[in-house]
Parts: structure tokens; C-alpha cells; sequence
């Protein structure tokens, strides 16, 4: 069992223990006496954190093309677009955390790539900018829930909020 499937597993699993053995009895049907990160990845259905990464860099440097093809290569590897939504509503809270709190970047749990790279955004995006960004992508995991087609709304999303990405902030 690789650590990052373990913490996968974890993460999924949002402190519930009876969720995170059921999640370990699964990965362990699928996968047998070895389970990697990637495996746990697919059988949850989530998207890659570098993909994350990449996928808030072009939205936010207003990057509609390669948004567009970022989530689509996601959703394409088995990523849920919902999911997809919520870890841009994750990382946009971490870094909001990092902005008002930079010593946040100092826990170990995440990873030292993410770190780093989550330290650079939050001090290169405004508060307004990271706020604006909240709030789009809440209203957009709402809508992605009701849409007949979730990866058709989670496009729609990321459409809007890479052309916001442009706009001035309120002040």
C-alpha cells in the first residue's frame, strides 16, 4: 500500500472510519497486495493535484483554451467532473488560508510540491481575486449537481471563471 494511496484513502474518507475501511476494502478488491496512488485515484474517480494545480493556473491566468483541455484530459483519465470542482474549491480555500496565514505552509500532510507552488499562488492572487473565485466555483458545484450533463456545466464554470478572472476587482 503506497502512502499516497493511504492518504487518498484518508482524504476521502473525511474522518469517518467505516468509510475509510470500506474505501481500503475496495482498493484492496481492485487492486490486490499492491495499491497505488493512481489506482486509488481512478477507483475514487479523482483528478491528479498537479492537474489541479494546473488546471487553477489557467483558469486564473484567464487560459480558457488550455482550461478547457486540462479538465477534459481529466475527465478523460476518470476524473468526476464534480470532484474536479470541489478540489478547485479545496485548493482555493487553502490558499486563501495561506494568504491570511502563511505558516500554513508549513504542514507536513501536504505534500512539499504543493507547498511550494500553493505559496507562489497565494501571494501572487489578491484576496478579491481569491474570493471571486469561491464563489463562482460554489455556484458552480451547485449547478453541476442539477445539470444533465456534469461535464458540460463544469466546463460552463470554468468558462466563467476564467473570463472573470479578467475583470477588475470591486475596490
Amino acid at each position: 500500500l503506497e502512502d499516497e494511496a493511504i492518504a487518498l484513502i484518508a482524504r476521502a474518507a473525511d474522518g469517518s472510519v467505516r468509510d475509510g475501511l470500506s474505501l481500503l476494502d475496495r482498493a484492496i478488491a481492485h487492486g490486490g497486495d499492491s495499491i497505488s496512488g493512481d489506482e486509488v485515484r481512478a477507483m475514487l474517480g479523482l483528478a491528479d493535484r498537479t492537474g489541479i494545480f494546473d488546471l487553477f493556473e489557467h483558469l486564473l491566468s484567464g487560459d480558457i483554451a488550455a482550461a478547457l483541455t486540462e479538465i477534459r484530459a481529466l475527465y478523460d483519465g476518470g476524473a468526476d467532473p464534480l470532484v474536479v470542482l470541489q478540489d478547485l474549491l479545496d485548493l482555493t480555500h487553502w490558499l486563501t488560508r495561506l494568504k491570511v496565514a502563511p505558516s500554513a505552509a508549513d504542514d507536513v500532510t501536504v505534500p512539499e510540491a504543493e507547498r511550494v507552488r500553493g505559496a507562489a499562488f497565494a501571494e501572487k492572487l489578491s484576496m478579491p481575486v481569491l474570493t471571486r473565485t469561491w464563489q463562482v466555483l460554489l455556484k458552480g458545484v451547485g449547478e453541476c449537481r442539477t445539470a444533465p450533463s456534469a461535464i458540460s456545466a463544469v466546463e460552463m464554470v470554468l468558462v466563467r471563471l476564467a473570463y472573470a478572472a479578467d475583470l477588475p476587482t470591486p475596490a
